[in-house]
């Protein structure tokens, strides 16, 4: 092989024109209707089987000889019209390439088989012509490897035995002949002349004629000379004459005997070569029936498998994707519950408060219960989040509107969980027409969160005429409802003054149906709050301090009590005393550490 030396661009272009030549044979058996219940199990037309199989044998035949080199990747990459095993024009060709051209080398030629059915068919040859072409496809792939001849032909004569099973031609000696030519030199030029083979076998059947003719002519008498006499009477030349007829008569009918003798033998060889070429025939149909039959179940088998390969890598998959997403769940559930938690406890740390706490608490639960119910696609009731804070000044209410956005934050109710805080002024203005524009903006502002208006009842102001509050009313319960599913409106004031409120208009009390009321602290608790300031600001109160900030709280009367203000009020007290005990301190001149951190009975007094 090496002897014979094409330039690469030649082997590229032979290459190709034997490619076409494959092409044309697919595109003949789908013309047929032989590729159509192939198609249906293999899901591919029979170009792209072509191409993958062409691939497929080449990565072979490359790996047999070892180092594959860039003129033999560029070959295997460019001949068939798709690349299908997706083999790179540069870089390292990945080991599943190696393994699926394996593979797919080890399978049935299909596209030779269904050569064979349809050389049945149409008593043509194209399984030969389609191995020839594909045959010079090898050969120039082998050409490009110089120098590798024995590796080559061993390659090209083994896959010739594992595929000669599916070649029609029974004619073993001519199929030998043909291969050893192929791995010639000039094995690019030799190719079957079937037409000879036609010829060689009908002067076959000539011969067998002539001889049968021949033995047929041995069985004819020969009539022998006449002797001749004296002159015969003429009596004795008739009988004579008789005689002669007589003679040829019975020489003619034997020779007809003979003749209808050996037309019998030649017959009855002729039915029983007719007879022995039936019989191949079914039994060669019958083998290739067989042979379909086995190739097509494994086809389906193997499409089976391959299709519960993929369901299973499928449901693998569903199932990892599940698992995922419930580990996920289950983190951002354990988060928020943590979120909860942590929300909560800051509530449960406020001083007093208890019913407060009480409802914020029922409140959550009842919304988690919701979010399950809803999550198990169960039946669940309409829930308006809205609220109404009811109590006097100074009671923890802005405190806690600040801790319900946030818990409604950790539960999905709002996107932010912020609060925007305003009043009256923040929604009413003086003019027509701009309260609506000013509620719509502080609207903006609280999307996604709570918005808290403390004294909600000062916009409804029913001694004014023409007051703007009742617009801005109208345009807060329309912006609720366009809104509902991410913002929550708390509003806040003295309880009977609330109630008034919501009394002044019919959108507000089917939306507002939330009430938490926020009693007075008792001067207990007050006491308490003060030391929670002074803890926050590292500041300790002394038992004496405590007990005259008690007289004093103790010592207030009603409308003193009424105008204190409860937190504020107990805050206000706090910086005064903070102020007594600063003034105080100065005079020492450098106080010490703990001087710095304790107020004591004189700070109170002050």
């Amino acid at each position: 092989m090496a002897d014979t030396i094409y330039p690469d661009e030649k082997l590229f272009e032979l290459g190709r024109v034997n490619y076409d030549k494959l092409v044309l044979y697919c595109t003949g058996l789908e013309e047929k209707g032989l590729w159509a219940q192939a198609e249906k199990v293999m899901k591919q037309s029979s170009t792209e089987v072509l191409d993958l199989y062409v691939q497929s044998v080449l990565m072979n035949l490359a790996v047999h000889c070892g180092e594959i080199l860039d003129s033999q990747r560029e070959f295997m990459r460019v001949i068939t019209v798709s690349n299908p095993l997706g083999i790179p024009k540069e870089g390292r060709i990945k080991r599943s390439v190696y393994n699926d051209s394996k593979r797919l080398y080890e399978l049935p030629p299909v596209l030779l088989q269904l050569c064979g059915l349809y050389d049945k068919e149409h008593k043509g040859d194209m399984t030969m012509y389609f191995l020839d072409a594909f045959l010079n496809i090898l050969l120039c792939m082998a050409y490009l490897n110089r120098g590798k001849d024995m590796q080559i032909n061993v390659f090209i004569q083994k896959y010739y035995e594992k595929i000669s099973n599916f070649i029609i031609d029974q004619d073993i000696k001519r199929q030998k002949e043909y291969i050893k030519r192929k791995l010639m030199p000039d094995g690019l030029n030799c190719s079957i002349n079937w037409t000879d083979a036609k010829e060689d076998k009908e002067k076959d059947i000539e011969n067998r004629n002539k001889e049968a003719e021949n033995d047929t002519a041995k069985n004819k008498e020969v009539k022998p000379p006449v002797k001749r006499q004296g002159r015969k009477t003429k009596k004795q030349q008739e009988v004579i004459k008789k005689e002669t007829i007589n003679k040829q008569e019975k020489k003619s009918k034997q020779n007809k005997s003979n003749i209808m003798a050996a037309k019998a033998v030649i017959e009855s060889q002729v039915a029983a070569e007719e007879k022995k070429q039936k019989e191949d025939r079914k039994q060669k149909e019958e083998e290739k029936r067989r042979l379909k039959e086995a190739f097509f179940k494994r086809v389906e088998e193997d499409a089976r498998l391959a299709k519960e390969r993929e369901e299973k890598l499928a449901k693998e998959k569903f199932l990892a994707v599940k698992k995922r997403l419930e580990e996920r769940e289950r983190a951002e559930q354990e988060e928020q519950e943590r979120q909860i938690k942590e929300i909560l406890g800051e509530l449960n740390s406020l001083v007093g408060l208890s019913d407060v706490k009480g409802e914020i608490q029922s409140l959550t639960n009842l919304i988690k219960i919701r979010k399950l119910r809803e999550k198990m696609q169960m039946p669940v009731m309409d829930m308006s989040y809205h609220m109404v804070f009811t109590g006097n000044p100074g009671t923890g209410k802005t405190t806690v509107a600040r801790i319900v956005g946030r818990i409604y934050k950790a539960l999905g109710i709002l996107s932010d969980g912020k609060m925007v805080e305003t009043d009256r002024s923040g929604l009413v203005a003086g003019y027509v027409g701009q309260t609506a524009i000013k509620v719509h903006e502080i609207i903006e502002q609280a999307i996604g969160g709570v918005l808290f208006i403390d004294e909600a009842y000062s916009l409804v102001n029913p001694d004014v005429p023409n007051d703007f509050g009742s617009e801005a009313v109208d345009a807060l319960v329309k912006l609720m409802e366009d809104h509902r599913d991410n913002l929550v409106i708390i509003v806040a004031g003295y309880t009977d003054e609330m109630k008034t409120f919501l009394k002044s208009n019919t959108g507000l009390i089917s939306r507002f149906n939330k009430f938490i009321n926020f009693p007075d602290y008792s001067r207990d608790e007050l006491i308490d709050i003060m030391e929670v300031m002074a803890d926050g600001a590292g500041l300790k109160i002394e038992e004496e301090a405590k007990e005259l900030v008690q007289a004093q709280l103790g010592s207030m009367e009603r409308e003193e009590w009424e105008d204190f203000g409860n937190a504020r009020g107990i805050r206000n007290m706090f910086e005064k005393i903070v102020t007594n005990q600063a003034n105080r301190l100065v005079q020492i001149g450098t106080p010490t550490k703990e001087q710095l951190m304790t107020i004591v009975a004189q700070d109170v007094t002050g």
